[in-house]
């Protein structure tokens, strides 16, 4: 006996106050409405008084638009909805209309400015807020053989439940989860059908976990998925103008600074400031990639490569400090403007490492379709690798990077590196 069709409910939030509450549409009006004349009102206690104003108002809408914008895209990668990131988005967007600003000379009132970020911030604060108390999502699974392989295991803000029969109950669902690649039975099928029929979304539960976890899961990849891993030619040669870009107009302050900490690296411990090693690049192809020295030199230089935290041992009190916030791998900078490198990709490994992972982690070879990076998306979720089983989740990690390899995603990235940066995360 299966479920009556009318008798399941298409959503959690389908009510008509639910509908008024949570429509996307009326929290951005509201939004725009307590920006904008607040903005005004508490710096002037009058509406537009002269033009600087009302240009002011209208950098304020701006701003506002560009944050959710960019706020929306990279809310659909893993860890977007954070709330350090909705306020990287909106610093980002006030940015971008200032520097327009102070390039074609705009005149605005300043007050009325610098009083509508603080309220733009604070609105993205509450709605981070908001979505989090009314708008978890609520997930029915429906079972199979693989099904606990799929389950997702770090996500936040998310319930789910595997389903023992095909039924609803009386609870309410934003959707049910579907292993595609499984033999259902028709009873199942049935359900899922009239499930859809009734307007509640269908996802393929290989994709949710991959979209919650933001990595793609190695034991359920199949050969057939490979075409998903091809990135596309155009954004390759964009992402390749912009690290070229980014990194000559940084070089100018790059350069001081990597001129100072070869100084210290000198005077800390005996040996060289540069470290050279050999890694694999794009292609499997091998190259010279440069970092400041954070360790004291070895005296066997033929010892197989090791993991980090076999090496700890040796970290200088310096290479500690500069390991922690990033700062030896400053002279990779000079590996992009080679072409050895990107600004972000997956991180380079050893050619002795690199052969043994290809032994031991399956596909592993496809993360060096695209250059490998000074940061990554593996890099910002995991951190360094301890051992074989680390590195297999961080190649999870790298191939989730290269299947939605966009500029939102690449943005997402330098937003958490700079958190990594402060923060010292993942650092040996």
């Amino acid at each position: 006996m299966h479920q009556d069709p009318s008798a399941i409910s298409p959503s959690r939030h389908n009510r008509w106050y639910e509908r008024i509450l949570l429509n996307p549409v009326i929290g951005h009006l509201l939004a725009l409405a307590a920006i904008i004349p607040c903005a005004q009102f508490i710096s002037y206690q009058a509406w537009i008084q002269n033009d600087n104003q009302a240009i002011t108002l209208g950098l304020l809408a701006a701003c506002y638009i560009i944050s959710i914008y960019l706020g929306r895209n990279i809310a659909k990668f893993a860890g977007g909805k954070a709330v350090s990131h909705m306020l990287g988005t909106c610093l980002v967007a006030v940015a971008l209309v200032i520097a327009l600003v102070l390039l074609l000379r705009i005149e605005y009132a300043r007050t009325s400015l610098f009083l509508g970020v603080v309220i733009l911030l604070a609105t993205q604060v509450l709605a981070v807020i908001i979505n989090r108390r009314f708008r978890s999502l609520k997930l029915a699974f429906i079972p199979s053989e693989a099904i606990e392989q799929l389950l997702p295991r770090n996500a936040r803000n998310l319930e789910f439940r595997v389903l023992e029969t095909p039924s609803l109950g009386d609870t309410r669902f934003d959707g049910i989860v579907v292993d595609m690649d499984a033999d259902l039975e028709d009873e199942w099928i049935r359900f899922i059908s009239h499930c859809n029929i009734s307007g509640m979304p269908v996802f393929n539960a290989r994709k949710v976990t991959e979209t919650l976890d933001g990595k793609v899961n190695l034991t359920t990849l199949q050969s057939t998925d490979l075409a998903n891993l091809q990135p596309q030619p155009v954004y390759l040669a964009a992402k390749r103008a912009f690290d070229i870009l980014m990194t000559l107009l940084v070089a100018p302050l790059l350069l001081p600074v990597c001129l100072i900490v070869a100084g210290l690296v000198r005077l800390d411990s005996p040996g060289p400031a540069l470290f050279v090693q050999h890694r694999i690049g794009k292609g499997n192809r091998v190259f010279r990639m440069y970092k400041f020295r954070s360790m004291r030199p070895h005296d066997d230089d033929n010892l197989v490569p090791q993991f980090a935290d076999q090496d700890a041992h040796r970290i200088t009190r310096l290479g500690a400090f500069i390991r922690k916030f990033r700062i030896d791998e400053l002279p990779q900078f000079f590996n992009v403007l080679k072409g050895d490198m990107s600004l972000i990709g997956p991180r380079p490994e050893q050619p002795g490492f690199v052969e043994k992972f290809e032994d031991e982690v399956p596909y592993y070879s496809y993360r060096h379709i695209v250059r490998p990076g000074i940061t990554g998306w593996a890099q910002v979720n995991h951190g360094y690798a301890t051992n074989t089983e680390s590195t297999r989740e961080k190649v999870e990690h790298d191939f989730y990077y290269i299947k939605n390899l966009s500029p939102t995603l690449d943005f997402l990235v330098t937003m958490r590196t700079l958190k990594t940066i402060a923060t010292g995360f993942g650092a040996m």
